[in-house]
């Protein structure tokens, strides 16, 4: 009998581990590498599935009664386990006490202001876990206005709440990125809410700890209001020292939006690839909260952004691009399971956006007093396209910052699989040198799907890549995964952590390391 193929157990179920289990360590993990890696010495593992009460309501109702991010059979796409539900906590019914009627589960993110059910204080509990006393708590987001907050050592699900719920002008925001903005330095927590219409509506919005204390309603301005003919599906922002930047790619919806109520699905609800619409990025002061300038661009799509960074009078804006949002539709299940005739995704490239001179610009704007008027985008370089790169990461204390090293997932075309079988480092000054080929190392293992790379750099380090990378990998071969520990200067493996015989990793995408010395 045949074996089946490796790769489509990360397609499956995973079943919950409330509990945590022991993992069997195979090398030196590093005595300062402890903390918590959210995904969805001494390494355990545990997982939760954050949205019972919807799954329950799908198997009873035998169909998928949301609006969704593809189509309506829950089993069609990879892009209905990762991206999730875009109605609103009130919309969902979730429960506040629970929060189990909503799939949001995008992304983990630490301390979000005003949010006070875990205080700053060590809790334990009956399986003689703790928590970190400088984790006050622990959310997840998606592609819509809702949010969901975790217990953040048992996984379980508190409440939903939207950003409706911090600012009633906030309530007629449909969507929003599910990665938010944080500046690490500040604790200020950003986003961009999206209201459908015949114009549509882009909010930026800045979140903040009140200066009365963490426990306190959060102090929230929505820095601008820019006002679009296209309303579009937005995974993600960038953002500087100095500005918000809000990425315009292409990938817009349909009847001002109204399609996704009509379909119940935004994969249905896209307009055509349109090569003659120009993509923008809007800037935003951050701190005079207006905003300053426009530029354009030939249109491309894209899920996430590298970084920004204020260089001089420039920003620079690092971005895995896309040629047109068509590759949403290479992620159907059904085409990643084909093991034969399945197609291949399409991949992205890295590519260097430049704004320049900007303070010409912004006072072009204040003169004016009325909207940018757009300027031409420029790109620096970009990485050969034959390198694919996603799921990008940076050394945190880059972020915002003038940076060199940057790590992803590649696909090789080496192994029988339509997925990610590769981790990626880039150096970025080789590549902008021209030295393509000497700019990328790679980790390999046969059978195996790496996630997005998470980068902990080493205490007291004085090199931007000292440290180690994390991985959830699925084993394919072995229908089991396993916690990965590389160098994040060599690529060599410094160890793992096995998952007990007949527990799958399935195919996840982000992650969140927090330590337990400090956040």
């Amino acid at each position: 009998m045949d074996s089946p193929w490796p790769y489509v157990s990360g397609y499956d179920n995973c079943p919950e581990v409330p509990d945590p289990v022991p993992l069997t360590v195979k090398g030196t993990i590093p005595e300062w590498l402890e903390g918590a890696l959210y995904r969805g010495g001494r390494v355990t593992f545990r997982s939760r599935n954050t949205s019972n009460d919807l799954r329950e309501r799908y198997r009873t109702a035998e169909a998928v009664t949301p609006v969704t991010f593809c189509q309506r059979d829950p089993c069609k796409t990879i892009f209905q386990k990762f991206f999730t539900t875009f109605k609103g906590a009130a919309a969902l019914g979730g429960s506040p006490l629970t929060g189990t009627n909503g799939n949001v589960v995008v992304i983990a993110t630490a301390n979000f202001p005003g949010l006070t059910d875990n205080p700053n204080e060590t809790k334990k509990y009956n399986d003689g876990s703790k928590t970190n006393p400088k984790l006050r708590n622990l959310i997840t987001t998606t592609d819509g206005n809702v949010l969901q907050q975790l217990d953040p050592v048992t996984l379980e699900p508190i409440r939903l709440f939207t950003y409706g719920d911090l600012d009633d002008s906030l309530k007629t925001g449909n969507l929003a990125p599910a990665h938010p903005c944080v500046d690490l330095e500040t604790g200020e927590y950003f986003t961009v809410l999206l209201s459908f219409g015949p114009t549509a509506l882009y909010k930026v919005v800045r979140v903040r700890q009140s200066s009365k204390g963490p426990n306190r309603e959060p102090d929230l301005d929505v820095l601008a209001e820019i006002k679009s003919p296209r309303p579009t599906y937005l995974h993600s922002f960038a953002m500087t020292k100095r500005f918000v930047v809000v990425a315009h790619w292409q990938c817009d919806f349909a009847a001002w939006g109204l399609s996704v109520l009509w379909y119940g699905n935004a994969w249905e609800s896209f307009k055509a690839h349109d090569p003659n619409v120009k993509a923008s990025f809007y800037l935003i002061d951050r701190h005079a909260g207006r905003h300053v300038a426009t530029f354009e661009t030939d249109a491309y799509f894209s899920f996430h952004i590298v970084n920004a960074f204020d260089d001089g009078d420039d920003v620079v804006v690092d971005i895995p691009v896309y040629k047109d949002h068509t590759v949403i539709g290479d992620y159907f299940i059904d085409n990643l399971r084909n093991e034969t005739g399945g197609k291949p995704p399409q991949m992205a490239t890295l590519r260097r956006y430049r704004l320049s001179d900007i303070t010409k610009h912004v006072s072009k704007t204040l003169a004016s007093d009325s909207a940018p008027i757009p300027a031409p985008a420029k790109v620096d370089f970009e990485l050969d396209p034959n390198i694919n790169f996603e799921l990008p990461s940076i050394n945190p204390n880059r972020h915002l910052h003038n940076y060199r090293y940057t790590y992803g997932v590649n696909r090789s075309g080496e192994n029988n699989t339509l997925l990610y079988d590769r981790i990626i480092k880039i150096d970025i000054d080789k590549v902008k040198s021209g030295d393509q080929k000497s700019a990328v190392k790679f980790w390999i293992q046969n059978q195996c799907t790496p996630s997005e790379p998470v980068f902990i750099p080493t205490p007291g380090a004085t090199e931007e890549d000292d440290g180690v990378l994390l991985s959830i990998v699925l084993d394919g071969g072995r229908r089991t995964g396993f916690m990965l520990i590389l160098n994040a200067q060599t690529m060599e493996e410094i160890a793992r952590a096995d998952m007990p015989e007949g527990k799958i990793a399935p195919h996840n995408f982000h992650g969140m390391f927090i330590p337990h010395s400090a956040v």
